[in-house]
């Protein structure tokens, strides 16, 4: 890692030459956290991990959202952070939340992944055949693809007969990287090939004709790597679940059950519940479904519900349905369900399809037709709250006239197949309400009052007011007011802050209703575009009494190419507050070997730095170069650059 730092110095008269400009806006950058590596660990292990981002200098405090982890920083600069996480023993499986807070504020949550399988972690070069890594199996393979043309090859060995599962997650986990997944024999030919099976994420499951040493090869599709870009890859015997059918069950009854998914092979293999009041024997395994016996105890309450298979190791979760008397089938396109429905004129019914929320793949379609059987309301998918990219319907109507009517339920995403399970909710209409974190990474700073936008998603007709609840505030934080009023769908939460304040203090909010419901948000955690993304569920917002920025840098473009021997000149562009003439002291960090900065030279609002290449300066692209400046006991960054030498 290279440093140069030089100064731009620009008094009163410097400013006093663009008198009667317009002063730039001086833009707050909250910490950016891009990628942790390695992604996850097994229960009881403590693991180093790499975090990278942006505006991460300063970086105080190390949390983790419930679940019982712990987080302690070991090292801190502006794009990269090193910390120590420790996994209880008896933490729940599946993704933690984790943030870092800086007196810039709070960041955004990466993924973290409890996982049951031994964890790997990649030992470069592994690069091509001949350098393949070898890895016993079962097993979870952290690795990344941070260099260009950089692939993983895995060498491992099965025994003829067996069936493999190999499910690579990074888009699942919460990265940007979009992955290919190769299955070679031992002599470089290929067996079996997979992308984008899940969001962007690789999945193959094959089973071995012969003994002997085969391959697993990870190849990114990206033109460029990235030093973000990091995955898991479980080579596994455990199967993998896909959906329940029939997805509701009523409870204080036992069902009989199909499971759908791969690799259901062992007939012996045991099913959890995240609930102690449900139990299941597994009555047959065919390979792509099982069936099973489910019991669900007259005390489980209604909602959603984790079934999980104990095989070799733990599937993935399959979510089911409690309901009382639920109505449940089998969605298909070309014979579409029926339903009765009976209604009085002026009464408000709702009619909601249960399926792609919870884990089935069918694509619903809604119509409810009069006597005659002509259409008066229709839905394909409906908009729900924290449901992106939602195929489920609902249609809420209310009727004109008293009669008989149908609801008809159809499936568009396939013509036939057992496996697109749905549930059907018939019911009166009502008044509902969802609270919506509009941001959760709110800051304010010393002496300020700010207003916070928190949304009411109502439906059904819902039309009161809506008193809020915040509890957590920091010290010196008061809250002035906080409601939806009638009818409205957006709501203000007033705060100030005391003016002696230190930046960096926080505090973890709960916003509520008086009800105790709680305001959450889907949070976005990768993205390739379109459908592409993946995405979290977030609940908590962390208020920050932040830093003022007193300037702020913007590189005039994202890329800089050097010739070995040569130099390259990049534009800086300055944004000060009003008031603030305090020297810059500008630096750059992540240079390759060999790339230093030369020089500096400055206009108030303008800096011009020069950059140098040896004659033996390393080739190729550098990602995540960062140009720092200094002034006044602050420090600020410019969004990251790359540079290509060549």
């Amino acid at each position: 890692m290279r440093y140069g730092v030089l100064s731009l110095l620009v008094g009163v008269s410097a400013l006093a030459a663009v008198d009667g400009a317009k002063t730039p806006v001086v833009e707050h950058r909250l910490p950016t956290l891009a990628s942790v590596f390695p992604q996850g660990a097994q229960p009881g292990q403590t693991v180093t991990v790499e975090l990278l981002g942006q505006y991460l200098d300063r970086s105080a405090h190390a949390l983790f959202t419930g679940g019982g982890l712990k987080a302690r920083l070991l090292s801190v600069s502006s794009t990269r952070l090193e910390a120590e996480f420790t996994v209880p023993a008896g933490a729940r499986f599946g993704h933690h939340q984790f943030r870092v807070v800086t007196p810039r504020g709070a960041s955004n949550p990466v993924l973290f992944r409890v996982g049951d399988l031994r964890h790997h972690t990649e030992r470069e070069p592994n690069s091509a055949l001949d350098e393949a890594e070898t890895v016993t199996l079962p097993a979870t393979i952290n690795a990344h693809l941070s260099r260009d043309n950089d692939f993983d090859f895995f060498r491992f060995r099965a025994q003829a007969g067996e069936t493999l599962v190999f499910d690579l997650r990074a888009a699942r986990n919460g990265n940007g990287l979009d992955a290919a997944l190769i299955l070679l024999d031992a002599e470089g030919r290929k067996l079996d090939h997979d992308e984008d099976t899940f969001i962007w994420d690789p999945f193959l499951v094959h089973k071995f004709t012969a003994t002997g040493d085969y391959l697993a090869v990870v190849q990114p599709t990206h033109a460029r790597n990235d030093p973000n870009f990091a995955y898991q890859l479980d080579i596994r015997r455990s199967p993998h679940l896909s959906t329940v059918s029939p997805l509701a069950v009523a409870p204080g009854v036992t069902t009989e059950v199909t499971l759908f998914g791969r690799a259901l092979l062992n007939p012996q293999a045991t099913l959890a519940f995240n609930h102690p009041g449900i139990r299941a024997e597994l009555l047959q395994a065919r390979g792509d479904s099982a069936t099973a016996r489910i019991t669900v105890s007259a005390e489980v309450q209604p909602g959603p519900y984790e079934l999980t298979v104990l095989s070799e190791g733990r599937s993935n979760p399959a979510t089911f349905l409690v309901d009382e008397n639920p109505i449940t089938g089998t969605a298909r396109y070309r014979e579409p369900h029926r339903f009765p429905v009976k209604a009085e004129a002026g009464q408000a019914m709702v009619f909601e399809v249960r399926a792609m929320r919870f884990g089935s793949p069918a694509d619903s379609h809604l119509r409810l037709l009069d006597a005659a059987g002509k259409q008066i309301a229709v839905n394909d998918d409906a908009t729900l709250p924290g449901v992106p990219f939602n195929k489920d319907s609902k249609i809420f109507h209310t009727f004109k006239e008293t009669g008989d009517y149908q609801l008809e339920v159809r499936n568009v995403s396939a013509v036939t197949g057992e496996d697109f399970p749905y549930q059907l909710v018939i019911r009166k209409a009502q008044p509902s309400y969802e609270l919506q974190l509009a941001a959760d990474q709110p800051f304010l700073y010393p002496g300020e009052t700010k207003k916070l936008t928190i949304n009411a998603d109502r439906a059904e007709g819902h039309k009161a007011e809506i008193p809020l609840v915040v509890d957590g505030l920091p010290p010196g934080v008061t809250l002035k007011s906080a409601r939806v009023p009638a009818g409205e769908s957006e709501g203000v939460i007033e705060l100030e802050a005391a003016s002696g304040l230190q930046p960096g203090s926080f505090s973890e909010l709960v916003i509520r209703d008086a009800t105790k419901a709680e305001a959450w948000k889907t949070g976005q955690v990768s993205s390739g575009g379109g459908e592409g993304r993946a995405w979290v569920r977030v609940d908590r917002s962390y208020l920050v009494v932040a830093e003022k920025p007193l300037f702020s840098l913007e590189c005039a473009f994202t890329s800089l190419n050097l010739v070995r021997g040569g130099t390259a000149s990049l534009k800086v562009m300055v944004r000060r507050q009003a008031d603030f003439t305090s020297e810059i002291q500008f630096s750059a960090e992540n240079l390759p070997s060999g790339v230093s900065l030369e020089s500096v030279e400055a206009t108030p609002d303008l800096a011009t730095l020069r950059f140098k290449a040896t004659a033996d300066a390393q080739l190729g692209r550098a990602a995540r170069i960062s140009i720092l400046g200094r002034a006044a006991g602050q420090l600020q960054e410019a969004p990251r650059i790359s540079f290509l030498v060549d």
